[in-house]
């Protein structure tokens, strides 16, 4: 294969697979400002390591693979820049990506955002104020204690009891699934 078009091959798997792979990291837990940085060393990384993907057709599996690690990698470095919202929540969602979905085979993250939004809807109101204001709002615990009535410690113990009723439910759901 000439150089010409491997890198055709390969621009032609970025333009088909670029916005599923941003919804990919997005939905591991990666702040929105992160999410084109992230996708872009994705792709660095896969025109750099092309002639190691054995199927273009194979491309999107690998590609998420990728971009995993290097979420993966943002969990462990001690200097993060905010890429990620929450770490807990983000390797929530890392143990619950398959590692190596089977050849064509769609990955099932809007399955999976389906199910973590039916775990959120059985949890109580007050609950789910506090972590739309953190998740969504990107507040921390002081800012959503003032809001709410609520001290920061308690704020934290509500979130930490929170993730693990939504990491159970996630679990539950999978198993059922």
């Amino acid at each position: 294969m000439t150089r010409r078009e491997r890198d055709q091959q390969i621009d032609a798997a970025v333009r088909a697979h670029h916005s599923g792979l941003r919804y990919f990291i997005r939905s591991l837990g990666v702040n929105d400002a992160w999410v084109d940085d992230l996708a872009q060393e994705t792709f660095v990384i896969a025109h750099r390591k092309w002639e190691e993907l054995d199927n273009p057709e194979n491309a999107p599996g690998w590609f998420r693979s990728i971009a995993r690690n290097l979420v993966m990698n943002e969990l462990t470095k001690t200097g993060r820049r905010q890429r990620l919202l929450d770490e807990k929540i983000t390797g929530l969602l890392i143990a619950a990506e398959p590692t190596a979905p089977a050849p064509g085979v769609l990955q099932d993250t809007e399955i999976r955002h389906v199910a973590l939004r039916e775990c959120l809807a059985h949890l109580p109101e007050n609950v789910r104020k506090v972590i739309h204001a953190r998740y969504y709002d990107d507040r921390n615990a002081s800012e959503i204690g003032d809001e709410l009535s609520m001290n920061p410690a308690s704020v934290r113990k509500l979130l930490f009891h929170a993730r693990k009723a939504l990491a159970e439910c996630l679990v539950a759901k999978q198993i059922s699934a």
